[in-house]
């Protein structure tokens, strides 16, 4: 007797980027969605002048096996502790900047997964 089991035909992931409770006065993060294992997607960031931000992950089907910054930002600083992607806003500065990231790993059916974040950010006063 066999059982069945689920079949999934598109799926859409949403990646929701979670701040610690304490920092949402600094940082605003929007989730991005994608479909399937290989994506370019991009999303926004909102966060203080002098602060930090940083991204947990939600809703990726496998698992991660590296995460790494692909686009460094122009003004602040970017990086990744423990496969979470975060980053810095330069003190006193105030406008955009721009970074990306990319999460590298095995999708729910064992094949190769690459997701490209690009971020585009706004610093705050």
């Amino acid at each position: 007797m066999s059982l069945p089991f689920p079949t999934f035909s598109a799926s859409i992931v949403v990646l929701a980027c979670l701040a610690p409770q304490a920092a949402f006065a600094t940082c605003d993060v929007a989730p991005v969605y994608f479909s399937g294992s290989h994506a370019e997607v991009e999303g926004t960031l909102t966060v203080t002048a002098g602060s930090s931000c940083g991204f947990g992950v939600n809703g990726i089907p496998g698992a991660l096996s590296e995460v790494k910054i692909s686009q460094a930002p122009r003004v602040g600083r970017a990086g990744v502790q423990n496969l979470r992607p975060f980053y810095v806003a330069k003190a006193g500065y105030k406008g955009p900047d721009e970074f990306a990231y990319v999460y590298i790993g095995t999708d729910q059916y064992g094949g190769p997964m690459n997701v490209v974040i690009r971020r585009k950010v706004t610093v705050i006063p």
